[in-house]
């Protein structure tokens, strides 16, 4: 049995802690721009005080501590110097004393830029109405959360009806999500309804609630305004842009602050996987139409060629207040009834990679985007003429939800978790899946194997981990599918059992690569026809370029190899290995 004493602390930790102190804590901690060093934390008070964050990475010895000494309500402290990937408690108040600490307060700084661990995103819009709608999507997460809390939250605009006050905020945003602000740090981007019905008015409250990183903080290019930035957390770039607001242009001119930021930030990102967010959707039949509203046509018109050219994944919006989930498609610019999915559909799957028919994840994700209206967070309903859009693989305005995206390495799986606690619709890309490698070696050696995504696996050779370790005596290649034969690596382990590593031969055998174009030449000639196998890989014997040339003396092939970096160039006359050659581009 636990000492009452004991029990009497389990249950003080989970309240907050109220000190004598004259000031009241009137809006609870909610976090911003994390990084992989820092955090901003905010909160307001009654009266006005100096601001003091304690914190520490165990909740019983908050031993560091940052001080702002300026007077204020509106309480804004960032921390700086944590380490990456680290949960942090923390504590709020003043150099007079603590006002809030529990064992609810704390964050986790980012991983390093570019980690592959899993990732954890929650995406909703149009949420904080006061609608039961509203409790509900968020009862719906708080279950999700238990077993995984989210990472990165995203909110997708109109974010408290009905104008975005202050209060409204206080009301609908603050005091609903009070136990999660505390803990999940978000992002957010502003709707039509932050702005007041007037799209040049930047003396709104919302401006003055957030914390962004406009100058490049948590990476990505300095935008210098709130109106958008971007940021990374491990191997995803998002992006957040303003699609109301009227600072001399809009967001879909071309010539604009905002596009020509846009351009200058995408085409600096090296991360794989890229997620921009606003709240008008470019394609939509809800409570809004896209055939018809303004904004929505000069959007898809103008800004989606920027988005597409820099080959971003995945688009997220609110404003129409139900949930629409597009192919993944490029090059429509045009009204709805012009959507051809033979000619804008890069893939007709429905992606849901669930066993059903056409249900194959998207692979090797590269040209086109999926377009997700997510705006049923609070706010439910509406259907315009043509419902649902022909670009859509699924449409649903009866019932509201919100987004889980886990993107783990180069797998992504998006849910749309409904009211009603089931998963309506889902999808998964993946990058750099449907390997080839080629590993020439002597008899004997052991080599490590292992599947390029993340998932289920079925080996050739019975085996079902996502790693196997081989030894073969002659030449084998191994397969490895996944459960639904979607996906399938091969690796051939090319067994050499000459001892003559420097075989000579009559002929020519060249490479001519080029650093400055990427283009590579190779020249084979031979006295008289044999078969001809040849092989380029990069370091880790991933296959960038193989052939198989029958009964030939001459060959002359030019290909391009894309990523600087190390090469090995291998060659076979007939049986005989006649060349190992490493090759740097």
């Amino acid at each position: 049995m636990r000492h009452p004493s004991l029990r009497l602390l389990l249950g003080f930790l989970c309240l907050p802690l109220l000190s004598t102190n004259a000031q009241t804590v009137t809006r609870q901690p909610y976090l911003q721009t994390v990084t992989p060093s820092g955090i901003t934390i905010r909160w307001r008070t009654d009266q006005p005080t100096n601001s003091r964050v304690r914190f520490g990475t165990n909740l019983y010895n908050l031993n560091q501590q940052v001080t702002d000494a300026t007077s204020t309500t509106d309480h804004v402290v960032t921390l700086t110097g944590l380490q990456p990937a680290t949960k942090y408690y923390y504590s709020v108040g003043s150099s007079a004393g603590d006002l809030m600490v529990s064992n609810e307060q704390y964050f986790q700084t980012s991983p390093v830029t570019g980690s592959v661990g899993p990732v954890r995103i929650w995406a909703l819009g149009d949420f904080g109405a006061g609608t039961p709608n509203q409790q509900m999507v968020l009862q719906q997460y708080q279950q999700v959360e238990y077993s995984r809390p989210a990472d990165v939250w995203l909110w997708l605009g109109d974010n408290a009806y009905n104008q975005g006050f202050d209060d409204q905020y206080q009301q609908y945003v603050f005091n609903t999500y009070t136990s999660i602000l505390k803990h999940l740090p978000s992002w957010p981007t502003p709707g039509n309804h932050e702005y007041i019905g007037v799209h040049t008015n930047f003396n709104i409250d919302y401006y003055k609630i957030i914390t962004v990183p406009q100058q490049g903080e948590a990476g990505g290019l300095p935008s210098g305004s709130k109106q958008n930035y971007s940021f990374n957390y491990a191997n995803i770039h998002f992006v957040s842009l303003d699609s109301e607001g009227d600072d001399g242009t809009r967001v879909y001119d071309p010539a604009g602050r905002q596009a020509q930021w846009l351009q200058k930030d995408l085409a600096a990102n090296k991360l794989p996987w890229v997620i921009v967010f606003f709240h008008h959707p470019p394609y939509t039949k809800g409570s809004h139409d896209s055939d018809t509203a303004g904004d929505l046509t000069l959007i898809r018109q103008q800004l989606l060629p920027i988005l597409e050219q820099y080959q971003v994944d995945l688009v997220l919006s609110g404003h129409s207040h139900v949930y629409e989930r597009s192919f993944l498609m490029k090059g429509h610019y045009g009204q709805s009834y012009t959507f051809d999915s033979k000619q804008h559909a890069v893939s007709t799957s429905n992606a849901r990679y669930d066993g059903s028919p056409n249900s194959c994840p998207i692979a090797n994700k590269q040209s086109g985007i999926i377009y997700v209206v997510n705006g049923s967070g609070g706010q439910l309903g509406g259907q315009s003429t043509g419902y649902p859009h022909p670009a859509m693989v699924y449409s649903n305005n009866q019932i509201g939800g919100s987004m889980i995206i886990d993107v783990n390495d180069n797998r992504l799986d998006a849910k749309w978790l409904t009211t009603d606690g089931s998963v309506k619709d889902q999808f998964t890309l993946f990058k750099k899946v449907n390997q080839k490698r080629y590993y020439l070696t002597a008899p004997n050696q052991t080599f490590t194997l292992a599947a390029s995504w993340p998932g289920n696996y079925t080996w050739s050779s019975g085996q079902s981990t996502r790693s196997i370790t081989v030894a073969p005596t002659t030449t084998t290649t191994y397969t490895v599918t996944d459960q639904y034969g979607c996906l399938t690596d091969a690796f051939t382990v090319d067994v050499d059992n000459s001892t003559d590593t420097n075989l000579k031969f009559e002929g020519v055998l060249a490479l001519y690569p080029n650093p400055s174009t990427g283009e590579t030449t190779l020249k084979v000639s031979i006295p008289s026809p044999q078969s001809i196998n040849v092989y380029v890989t990069d370091s880790q014997g991933l296959v960038v370029f193989d052939k198989q040339y029958a009964n030939t003396s001459e060959v002359m092939e030019q290909f391009r190899l894309a990523t600087p970096g190390d090469y090995l160039f291998m060659a076979r006359i007939g049986s005989q290995v006649v060349s190992r050659m490493n090759f740097k581009l």
